[in-house]
């Protein structure tokens, strides 16, 4: 046994040493094996990653396309154009209006018997095009342009149910592109060309040749192991893109991070034997303990401090210590949940649990942005229980309450996990959700309609019917998040009046109101 501090810290301070450099070696080795022998691993996942990010890059795309290919007034023009022969600069015009905003590089609209409508200078991209699309309605794929490396996506637009042309945008795989994507880092990009390195950001490495053997390459005298990264089609331009790592730079980061952790391993262990030193010297190491636990406490901090089954008097003030930072820490846990406790019934509603409007002013900002990130709608839902007096004076408040209760409980049941519930006044319930499009809010309002209607309120053994009257507006993104809520609840407002107007128990939408004034 160990009975003094000094005999215990040199036994200590030698363990730490011999555990720093048994790291030192097992990190030395393992990273070898990670960079050297499991190369072919390391590559294969890189592989995935930039897969998977150039996957998302072509969706996106693809959206773009199809947002360009659904615009209604675009259908209408190409049917203009290439069935009534309308002038085709009026079509460029409304899509550069429209859509110039969109990052791509290249746009053409094709008619069905393959003629550029726009784009007619773009001859190489309408003729890949036209060798791929046949009788599909929306295809990606990537080919060698005049300038550079290019991603296409394309769709078909139709008019009155009849196919009027194609619109295809491209977006480059350049060296902007190559150099966007350098940042997983440890790895390059090389596109090749029948053999030759058209483009890359390795330096120096176009226009080297490119021949593949087991996976190695050599450029400039130095190796890499190369890796293709399939592309979406199957064609002959699947595997044009390769990703390089360089043997030599992983042995030189190899070889870095060796003597970084080496440095950090001796200054460790040179701070860790002056410090030892100088506590022996002191035998103070309960005291500093201490020291530094009142600190702790000072700054608003409960740490835990592990008892002694020593009884000397340094260790018996310890034991003090722990005993009175557990019953601090139990108060403070108490305090902390009585705080949630107020917190959560600061923002929610006691008789239905839903939220109420204070913290619907608190949540709508983030709701609105999120909304936006996403390219969605946020669509609010004005929920008035019909006749709810008579409820009260035909079976009493209490079941008035219960009413409440039980519409409270088949909102959050009709909900989805992106949807929010409000109680905003008396029998007025307000649904905050996030849709692909304003008709996704209205259907969802149906649906809270007919469960209402068909979902009866049981209380004191009476079967309560209950309907309810739903307005439905959609939050303007370009508005301020206050200025946007103002109007919302206003809009909703007017649909759930009219609604009532209308003899209640059905989802009225504000632009319904809007088209019957105009």
């Amino acid at each position: 046994m160990i009975h003094t501090y000094r005999a215990r810290l040199i036994f200590y301070n030698a363990l730490l040493m011999i555990f720093l450099v048994s790291i030192l070696g097992y990190t030395y080795i393992y990273s070898h094996n990670v960079i050297i022998e499991e190369a072919e691993i390391y590559s294969l996942n890189l592989s995935n990653l930039l897969r998977s990010n150039i996957e998302m890059e072509e969706e996106k795309l693809q959206h773009y396309t199809e947002v360009v290919r659904d615009d209604l007034i675009i259908q209408e023009y190409m049917f203009i154009t290439t069935e009534i022969s309308g002038e085709k600069e009026a079509l460029w015009s409304l899509y550069r209006r429209n859509f110039g905003w969109l990052p791509i590089q290249r746009t053409a609209f094709i008619a069905n018997d393959g003629k550029a409508i726009v784009g007619e200078e773009h001859r190489d991209l309408i003729q890949a095009v036209n060798n791929r699309t046949g009788m599909a309605r929306e295809g990606a794929f990537y080919f060698q342009g005049k300038e550079d490396f290019e991603r296409v996506t394309w769709a078909r637009i139709y008019f009155q149910d009849a196919p009027r042309g194609i619109v295809a945008l491209t977006h480059p795989l350049d060296r902007t592109w190559l150099e966007r994507h350098h940042f997983f880092g440890g790895y390059y990009l090389l596109v090749d060309d029948n053999g030759r390195i058209s483009l890359s950001n390795l330096p120096d490495a176009e226009g080297q040749r490119f021949q593949p053997d087991n996976g190695l390459i050599t450029i400039n005298e130095r190796a890499y192991h190369v890796r293709a990264i399939p592309l979406s089609n199957k064609d002959e331009e699947n595997e044009r893109l390769w990703l390089a790592i360089s043997e030599q730079e992983l042995l030189d980061k190899l070889a870095r991070h060796s003597s970084l952790i080496l440095l950090l391993a001796l200054v460790g262990g040179t701070a860790i034997l002056i410090t030892g030193l100088l506590i022996i010297r002191n035998f103070n190491r309960p005291l500093q303990q201490l020291m530094q636990i009142t600190q702790a406490v000072t700054e608003g901090e409960l740490p835990k401090l592990q008892k002694s089954s020593a009884t000397d008097e340094i260790n018996t003030l310890v034991n003090r210590f722990a005993e009175m930072l557990t019953a601090l820490r139990s108060k403070q846990a108490e305090v902390e949940r009585v705080h949630r406790e107020l917190e959560e019934n600061a923002i929610t509603d006691a008789l239905t649990g839903l939220y109420n409007r204070r913290h619907l002013t608190d949540l709508f900002p983030k709701l609105l942005a999120q909304a936006q990130r996403e390219e969605k709608w946020l669509c609010g839902l004005l929920l008035d229980l019909d006749y709810f007096k008579r409820i009260n004076d035909e079976h009493g408040h209490p079941a008035g309450d219960r009413c409440l209760a039980h519409a409270g409980e088949l909102l959050r049941e009709l909900s989805r996990a992106s949807d929010y519930i409000f109680r905003i006044g008396g029998e007025e319930f307000l649904m905050l959700s996030i849709n692909d499009s304003a008709e996704g809010a209205l259907v969802l309002a149906e649906k809270i309609r007919r469960s209402f209607e068909i979902k009866e309120c049981k209380t004191g053994g009476a079967a309560i019917p209950m309907t309810t009257s739903i307005g439905v507006s959609c939050a303007d993104p370009d508005h301020p998040a206050k200025q946007a809520l103002s109007s919302l609840l206003s809009q909703t407002d007017k649909a759930l009046y009219r609604a009532k107007a209308l003899g209640r128990n059905r989802v009225v939408a504000f632009s319904e109101i809007e088209e019957t004034t105009l």
